[in-house]
């Protein structure tokens, strides 16, 4: 079980290059876009080692980010919640996403740093790339031991609790606050999208 899911793991990582690569061909003039440097960047953000003052301002970098994102959430979604329908996945990946860009977008215009947007935007969603991938890998093997966790389980929630310090951080960087508001904003993040999974799994039951 551990060498399928290594191997899964990489496989993701592998698809995820190969894809930034082709989007980066095609819009290999967008200055600051290049994939090596994008991902080893995201994961020193992930790391606390930069910040979303790091990440280009690139509008199709950030479509990119959100079109992966959403992609890899439906995954995901699907995974951990396998007797919900297709059609409430998708709502609640568009209503869980959507959400928080919009409300990361409102706090920094409210602040005066519309112009930190794009980039905040972009390392949002860059690091939860990551977190996706790796989580991904448990998701499936939760599938397997649904009768008893166990270990993944507690790596499911590792894996929570360092996007949560992940999502702290980006945003007291992006907002110029402290880290207990950074993290006071991120709980309120994670609360919003349970909030929303919620939603549709009380009304499919």
């Amino acid at each position: 079980m551990l060498v399928l899911i290594t191997v899964i793991t990489i496989t993701q990582f592998i698809f995820l290059y190969f894809l930034c690569q082709v989007f980066y061909t095609r819009f290999h003039r967008c200055p600051g876009f290049c994939v090596q440097a994008l991902l080893i960047l995201f994961w020193r953000i992930c790391r606390l080692q930069k910040g979303p003052e790091d990440v280009p301002a690139s509008t199709a970098l950030f479509v990119l980010l959100l079109l992966l994102s959403l992609f890899l959430d439906l995954v995901s979604t699907r995974l951990g919640l396998p007797d919900v329908r297709a059609f409430e996945i998708l709502l609640i990946v568009i209503i869980a996403n959507a959400s928080i860009l919009v409300l990361t977008a409102v706090l920094l215009q409210l602040l005066g740093y519309v112009q930190r947007v794009l980039q905040t935007l972009s390392a949002l969603l860059g690091a939860s790339i990551l977190i996706t991938l790796l989580a991904m890998p448990v998701l499936f093997g939760l599938q397997t031991r649904m009768d008893n966790p166990g270990g993944w389980g507690t790596m499911l929630l590792l894996l929570e609790l360092w996007h949560l310090v992940i999502t702290a951080h980006i945003l007291r960087r992006a907002l110029s606050v402290s880290w207990l508001l950074g993290l006071m904003l991120a709980t309120g993040y994670k609360l919003l999208g349970y909030q929303v999974v919620g939603l549709f799994v009380t009304t499919a039951s």
